[in-house]
């Protein structure tokens, strides 16, 4: 099978000149035409998932995507040629807007080290940052993958049609013919109604290729909720689930849940997330019998592929498999310390794999905050040997301009980074909290092994007894155990998100714990706000918290309802007080806030659209403001 190309290029002109014919945009180019990547549409190159191009222009001169360029290497075919258009002068790399907190962006040095290491070990750079024209062997390739499944691809087919397991999980690198074996998979399915479902339906293209008939295509929302409707319409079917490890774990474990048989596949070194801290986190709670099959060799490339080794070690994808997992041993001599960025720099493989292991949707976005990003602190958990544990934090707050926080109060600004700082401000009417000093907890990370020991509360106490800042706060998908365990360290509940994230399938919490008498004030403000208004929502969760009722209208409220009516603040974060206005008005004239009310926002019919909707809400709250003479 012929070799693939990367070549990195550093002209000012544009290097057409490589290929026969121009193209642009994404599209599906002609057979000498290039497929063109570059700032203007990486965030779409998710759409290329399942494709395969011959010629690849990357340009990555003001911007160095990791994700798209990921998708560019795993949609490359074997002997196509993928030009990597640099500049090799210092500059900003635009696309640390999306991760720095740095609204212009960041010049990124320690990556671009790493980067131009690996141009050059990999023999695609000289030392001389010349480009260096890797010729690959001319021919077609040794046989087409698409007309006949592998004899590694049809044995894993006849041991999943004949295991007793409900669910076979499929794991691969990319290229190994995965999405394939699926869709042969499908044809072999006989006397039984076979589903599909995946994250995205324009990456399911090779496998319905692949198929000989057609598969009945559904997203995974609409099938959760047929299922919670009726679980027993899918109780004799097949279900096959496609990049499963995209799915948040509620929607797969639901997924999973009623069907007779399942085939789960997932790409174990993906730009998405990891395999194996996927499984681990899948398996832990998979209550139906299962077996695991693997795919080795590659298809779209030859084995022993430079250009996947080389995106393997430029995105750290080997670092997860590679890092030791030493047994617990409560007798290990351990220390705890704080460590600089430029040592987390040296120790970024290691820290990376814990990472991976513990949050299976690290993501290349991580590694380059890792790298450059400013004001981040980093604290280990160290034997003589091994790293056990680990957690990372991102400074926030330290606002000085009073115009800028009110701002940000109002819903009109939203400054880069300061995430927790920002909500509270927001959500919360809490300026205070953009002025003092916090830490954010971006993760916690413990050995598989060393879980459910202390190791985390005492990384988090390490810290509480080191740190110099005002509070600490910490984000994170809710479950009832991470519930507790923040609150075994400390921290007190101060803002549910009102809707699922997509990421983790779960409502969002923020917790904060004190640090010094300033924080101790903000903590208690958000603790006590939080306590008074979310008895007047109507959110799922909250039967699970039990708060007294406290009706009247104080400043505060006044406050939040001018920013709700006047300015952006959301309809969820203002319900208390206006429910607390409407308690001593006359509402016969707000029609749309009364229907709301009565019926529980889910039921609400928005007529003219949300953004009409919610404008004619404002204008009621104006009205009750103008009533009461508030405003």
């Amino acid at each position: 099978m012929r070799e693939r190309q990367l070549i990195p290029y550093f002209d000012k002109e544009k290097p057409f000149f490589l290929f026969q014919n121009r193209g642009s945009g994404l599209m599906c180019p002609s057979e000498n035409t290039p497929l063109i990547l570059n700032s203007q549409n990486f965030l779409h190159a998710r759409n290329l998932l399942g494709q395969e191009f011959e010629h690849i222009l990357f340009d990555a001169r003001t911007t160095l995507n990791l994700d798209a360029l990921a998708i560019a290497i795993g949609t490359l075919k074997a002997g196509g040629t993928l030009v990597l258009w640099l500049d090799s002068k210092d500059h900003i790399d635009l696309d640390s807007r999306r991760w720095s907190g740095v609204e212009k962006g960041i010049i990124t040095p320690n990556f671009n080290r790493h980067f131009y290491r690996l141009l050059q070990s990999f023999l695609f750079l000289s030392e001389h940052s010349t480009p260096s024209f890797i010729g690959g062997r001319i021919g077609p390739p040794l046989r087409n993958h698409h007309q006949s499944p592998t004899i590694e691809q049809q044995n894993i087919i006849q041991k999943i049609l004949t295991s007793p397991a409900d669910v076979a999980i499929l794991t691969a690198k990319r290229g190994r013919g995965k999405s394939a074996l699926l869709g042969m998979l499908s044809d072999e399915i006989k006397h039984k109604k076979c589903w599909l479902t995946a994250p995205n339906k324009s990456a399911v293209k090779t496998l319905q290729d692949f198929a000989k008939q057609p598969i009945i295509f559904i997203a995974p929302d609409d099938l959760c909720q047929q299922i919670q409707q009726d679980p027993t319409q899918y109780q004799q079917d097949w279900l096959l689930i496609d990049e499963a490890a995209m799915l948040p774990l509620p929607v797969l474990h639901q997924l999973v849940s009623t069907f007779e048989r399942i085939v789960i596949s997932t790409t174990m070194h993906s730009y998405e997330g990891t395999g194996r801290g996927f499984l681990l986190k899948f398996l832990a709670n998979l209550h139906r019998t299962f077996q695991q099959f693997e795919l080795i060799e590659p298809l779209r490339w030859a084995k022993g592929d430079k250009l996947e080794k080389f995106i393997e070690a430029l995105l750290l994808l080997e670092a997860e498999d590679n890092f030791i997992q030493p047994e617990y041993d409560p007798q290990t001599a351990m220390q705890i310390r704080q460590i600089s960025q430029s040592e987390i720099v040296k120790k970024i493989v290691d820290f990376y794999g814990l990472l991976s292991l513990a949050h299976y949707r690290t993501t290349p976005l991580d590694l380059r905050r890792l790298f450059d990003a400013p004001q981040q602190r980093f604290y280990l958990a160290e034997n003589e040997e091994y790293l056990l544990g680990g957690l990372w934090l991102m400074q926030e707050g330290g606002f000085q301009s009073m115009a800028l926080i009110e701002k940000i109060c109002r819903g009109e600004c939203r400054p880069q980074g300061n995430l927790v700082v920002q909500s509270l401000a927001f959500q919360a009417n809490l300026p205070q909290a953009c002025q003092l000093h916090s830490l954010r907890i971006s993760r916690i990370a413990v050995q598989p092994k060393w879980q459910q020991h202390g190791l985390g509360q005492q990384l988090i106490q390490t810290l509480i007894e080191q740190t110099d800042v005002d509070f600490i706060s910490v984000s994170f998908g809710y479950t009832e155990a991470l519930f507790h365990f923040w609150r075994k360290c400390g921290f007190v509940l101060v803002q549910i998100s009102s809707y699922k994230e997509a990421s983790s399938g779960c409502y969002s919490m923020i917790m904060l714990r004190p640090i010094s008498v300033a924080g101790e004030c903000v903590v208690k403000k958000a603790q006590v706000y939080f306590q008074r208004n979310f008895p007047f929502s109507f959110h799922p969760l909250k039967k699970k918290f039990t708060f007294p009722l406290d009706c009247q209208l104080t400043d505060d409220d006044i406050h939040i309802l001018k920013n709700f009516a006047f300015f952006h603040r959301t309809l969820f974060s203002s319900i208390g007080a206006i429910r607390r206005l409407m308690a001593i008005s006359d509402v016969q004239h707000c029609p749309l806030l009364m229907d709301y009310c009565q019926r529980k926002e889910k039921d609400v019919q928005l007529m003219g659209g949300k953004k009409n909707w919610l404008k004619q809400c404002r204008l009621e709250v104006a009205h009750l403001l103008t009533q009461n003479n508030i405003v």
